[in-house]
């Protein structure tokens, strides 16, 4: 009887993305009956975070040897298929020599192929941007070709060594590609990814201008939605990652090569280029050290993905296992995270208590808030995003630690500090602190303050309004790393500790303060850098420890005084610096409870407390004061504003004094009209009286304004608004001007600091 070898049955091995896909010859082709393309935003975040986390990783030196640093992006299984004429449709003699069926990867596969085109696209800008008389040219030819012809193209083609031209699109797609020697690209591939291949590839051999993805050609498709997400990581994100405000997301060159090996990026050692990256001249966008900056952040990327990514490759020799196969891997649908493997440790670890069970224990209930948490994703790719975001976010309260996003990292993280812990009591506070942790971040998410409602379970406070907008100011600005201390003090009022309430509520200001202070002062770079050294250092603290660290910061940023942080906040409290949530917050801040000034024309005061009540849940929403409006326009395209405003070295016209809140209508309807017109805007929406408003807009018509029937109906009918009182008590003579425009910031900022500093200094 003949022994069945089923080692030979099934070849497998584990291979680099490049010694995957570099191989001389290969072909993939994705039978008619697999799927189309469907990777959608959530898989391409996911890809950009593991190539982002993984670089960030060797570069902060976190990975002792960064050989074990790899990242393995799943199983392939393909098939060889030894029938061209299995091929359909076919031209014999445009084959590749070695075809393989996609059984299943292809969604990786095409991505990193359309990921290739787009590397090598942006390799080819930095190259061009060094002009051939730069000492450093030749070296950067030479770096570039090398990634590109030897490494990058053989990931989207392959070499024929016949037709027009040489090279032929990697992938096509059963029953809508062929393989053709001709250059008739859009006749042969009719497939969105097939077909933008074949471009790019002419275009590459041809040495013209690289196709875009444009909507005309492909539509609103995942590939045209997928290729210009990751076009712009690699623009504004990895090439950027070198200046200033890019908040510590991506490594930069620097760090890159202070961990990397330099053989790996561009094949030898190169102290030359090294030193110009050192320099950090970044001037210009046209300096060696910027462009080799980019050139080393973008290079990080390609080793990374190339690499360091790998695959299983399983390849049966017959079909039907191949498909059974599949079918074994994909039968639970869903991929496992790190929490739900940890779930088991916990189970056993209460059921061996004596007199313990898991089911109703603390631990299950504080696991089930965990568990909803996460059942709020509809799809394993928005699951494991929100077990990485919440991961992420929870150890950073925890111990201040960068939690990576692999699985089998964070598996071994949650089951070491557990089983670190040592009483049954210890063990039961951590799960209790993961339980009350997720339920603050799922609150947290879901809270959107409609019907002027307030943040879960704070109701009871004078101040829970005040606080509940300042929670929505913080969603809005996208500070994540406030869920950190948020969260940690939120632990009481889910146990209804004494006072809880109103020290989460304190917490809430202080947070608030501190992150604006900072932002209408300086970018985000080393903001969250803070408050990982802060639970570095405290693992157990209260109200007062918090502000105390917060306080410190601010003092060693200088902007813990009125004239350090004002002498900042009048060059970098801007429209076009700051996040338009804090410039919102800055300007609701302004208008609350403050008066026209009648001894200084156009300039506010403070004024009795509840007379204008500008801090709430409510403001935060009215559609009023949804918009920002420039009063001096943007652009003095009319010529009718004072030239001084728009000085191109300290451009007055972006300063909170030349700013104000509006309905998005009435901005719009504004937009670069002149003083007179626009003051007539103001006057109508700071008036009470509707016959005084119809007053107003009749003695327009004295001014020679004309105003059509729409725009009317819309001034007559607008709601009032008190903070527009002090811009209406001037006159259409009065002039707005850079002297105006400046006394209005200066007092302006003195308000918002006395309201704003007392929550935390």
């Amino acid at each position: 009887m003949a022994v069945l070898n089923i080692e030979k049955s099934f070849l497998t091995e584990n291979r680099s993305v490049l010694d995957f896909l570099n191989q001389s010859g290969q072909g993939l082709y994705i039978p008619l009956y697999q799927r189309d393309y469907s990777w959608d935003s959530d898989n391409i975040e996911q890809l950009l975070e593991d190539l982002t986390r993984g670089i960030q990783r060797i570069a902060s030196g976190e990975v002792n040897d960064d050989n074990k640093e790899i990242r393995f992006l799943g199983t392939i299984i393909t098939v060889v298929e030894p029938n061209r004429n299995h091929i359909y449709p076919v031209e014999i003699q445009a084959v590749p020599s070695r075809i393989e069926k996609l059984i299943d990867g292809q969604q990786r596969v095409s991505t990193i192929a359309l990921m290739a085109t787009l590397l090598t696209k942006r390799l080819t800008e930095i190259k061009n941007k060094v002009k051939s008389n730069n000492p450093i040219y030749e070296q950067i030819n030479e770096i570039c070709n090398i990634w590109i012809d030897q490494k990058l193209a053989p990931i989207f083609s392959f070499d024929l060594g016949r037709g027009t031209p040489r090279l032929k699109p990697k992938i096509i797609r059963g029953a809508k590609d062929y393989w053709t020697r001709a250059d008739n690209v859009d006749t042969a591939y009719k497939s969105e990814l097939s077909n933008f291949l074949g471009h790019f590839i002419k275009a590459y051999s041809d040495k013209t201008t690289f196709p875009c993805l444009t909507k005309d050609k492909y539509g609103n498709t995942l590939l045209y939605q997928n290729g210009r997400r990751i076009e712009s990581w690699l623009k504004k994100v990895v090439s950027t990652a070198h200046e200033e405000q890019n908040d510590d997301e991506f490594a930069t060159a620097e760090e890159i090569l202070e961990h990397f090996s330099q053989d790996l990026l561009w094949e030898f050692e190169r102290p030359e280029l090294v030193d110009i990256v050192k320099d950090k001249d970044f001037s210009d966008k046209k300096t060696n050290s910027y462009i080799l900056c980019e050139l080393v952040q973008t290079l990080s990327v390609c080793h990374y993905l190339l690499d360091r990514c790998c695959f299983t490759i399983i390849q049966p020799t017959d079909d039907d296992w191949a498909f059974d196969m599949f079918q074994s891997l994909n039968a639970t649908g869903t991929p496992l995270t790190a929490i739900e493997t940890f779930k088991p440790t916990v189970v056993n670890t209460v059921d061996g208590e004596t007199n313990h069970q898991f089911k109703d224990s603390n631990s299950d209930k504080s696991f089930k808030k965990v568990e909803e948490f996460l059942s709020d994703a509809t799809t394993a790719q928005q699951k494991n995003k929100r077990t990485n975001d919440y991961l992420t976010s929870f150890f950073v309260a925890y111990d201040g630690r960068t939690m990576s996003t692999h699985f089998s990292y964070q598996r071994k993280v949650l089951n070491n500090v557990y089983e670190s812990l040592t009483t049954f009591e210890d063990k039961e506070n951590f799960v209790k602190k993961m339980g009350n942790y997720a339920e603050f971040y799922q609150k947290w998410i879901k809270y959107d303050g409609k019907d002027n409602s307030t943040f879960p379970n704070i109701g009871s406070s004078s101040d829970a309004d005040l606080a509940s907008m300042l929670i929505l100011f913080l969603k809005a600005s996208n500070h994540k790393m406030a869920i950190t201390v948020l969260g940690s003090m939120y632990d009481s009022v889910i146990e209804q500790s004494t006072e809880s309430v109103e020290s989460f509520i304190e917490i809430v200001k202080a947070v608030s303060a501190y992150y604006f202070l900072w932002r209408s002062a300086y970018s985000n770079s080393g903001l969250d850098s803070t408050y990982r050294e802060f639970f570095k250092k405290h693992k157990d603290f209260s109200a007062e420890i918090v502000k105390s660290h917060l306080k410190e910061v601010l003092r060693n940023k200088e902007i813990d005084t009125l004239e350090s942080w004002k002498s900042k906040a009048k060059n970098y409290l801007k429209y076009d610096s700051t996040g338009k949530d804090v410039i919102r917050l800055a300007l609701l801040v302004a208008a609350h409870d403050t008066i026209p000034d009648e001894t200084n024309k156009g300039v506010i005061k403070v004024g009795r407390e509840g007379c204008s009540k500008y801090m709430s849940v409510d403001k935060w929403f009215s559609s009023d004061l949804k918009t920002i409006e420039h009063i001096a326009p943007q652009t003095n395209k009319s010529g009718l504003w004072d030239e001084s405003l728009y000085d191109t070295h300290i451009e007055p016209f972006q300063s909170i004094g030349n700013l104000t809140l509006l309905p998005q209508d009435l901005n719009s309807s504004a937009g670069n009209k002149g003083w007179k017109e626009k003051l007539l805007y103001y006057k109508c929406v700071a008036e009470k009286d509707p016959e005084k408003i119809n007053k107003i807009l009749n003695d327009a018509k004295e001014l020679q304004i004309v105003i059509n029937s729409s725009t009317l109906e819309m001034l007559k009918n607008c709601e009032y608004n008190a903070h527009l009182s002090a811009i209406s008590s001037l006159s259409e003579n009065d002039i707005w001007d850079k002297n105006l425009v400046d006394r209005r910031t200066d007092i302006m900022l003195d308000i918002i600091w006395t309201r704003i500093s007392k929550w935390i200094l």
